[in-house]
């Protein structure tokens, strides 16, 4: 049963179209954002609390940033139902990304909210970190929510950009080609066997696609 609903929900994924941000023209629907209370808002404040939390880090680029939210943001999809901050992601070569992410953050640098810090690592690698100018204002967030982040904050601490982009190319990156966007179902697809919980939402997901199961 538990191969059979995986099986049916990653044919339901490569089957839907998720090069759009209008979901409702796909032929078998998916979640590609979740509006949620404050909108792109939402991303802007997380980032400048990532930003906050990781002042100490040895490793801060562009893609542990962008790791650490899309972790938060599918964790809490898959045992909450409902993500962190509800944005678009898209499948890229080094991971999960933000679609928003680059021009929100050269928003944010115009705005003198953050700065983007060029730290040279040697062999040719240079860093680009993000600093925060200005405290986060979070409101629009639970103590859970931000709990979601520090989890993801703590899982990729020690990692390298490096490590924590593969890290991330697990069985949701996989089902998606370069430049998808990302369903948040696909949170549930997990390289870990998944719980009852879990399985038991994977079950309604597949049943509300009316896929048959066994």
């Amino acid at each position: 049963m538990q191969l059979d609903l995986f099986s049916r929900l990653l044919h339901t994924f490569r089957d839907s179209d998720t090069n759009r941000t209008d979901v409702q023209s796909s032929s078998r629907p998916v979640t590609i954002t979740v509006p949620l209370p404050g909108g792109q808002t939402r991303l802007r404040e997380m980032i400048l609390f990532v930003a906050k939390e990781c002042i100490e880090s040895g490793r801060f680029g562009a893609v542990k940033l962008n790791k650490i939210i899309w972790k938060a943001d599918f964790d809490s999809y898959a045992e909450r139902g409902i993500p962190v901050t509800g944005r678009a992601y898209k499948r890229q070569k080094l991971g999960p990304v933000l679609h928003e992410m680059v021009p929100l953050q050269n928003d944010m640098t115009r705005s003198g909210e953050i700065l983007i810090e060029q730290v040279d690592l040697g062999d040719s690698f240079v860093e680009l970190r993000t600093i925060a100018l200005r405290d986060p204002n979070l409101r629009l967030f639970t103590e859970d929510d931000l709990e979601y982040v520090r989890r993801s904050i703590r899982h990729y601490w020690t990692m390298t950009g490096t490590e924590s982009s593969d890290e991330s190319h697990g069985v949701a990156w996989k089902t998606r080609r370069n430049g998808d966007f990302m369903p948040y179902e696909t949170a549930l697809l997990s390289d870990r066997r998944p719980g009852k919980a879990q399985m038991d939402r994977l079950r309604r997901i597949v049943e509300s696609r009316k896929l048959a199961t066994r």
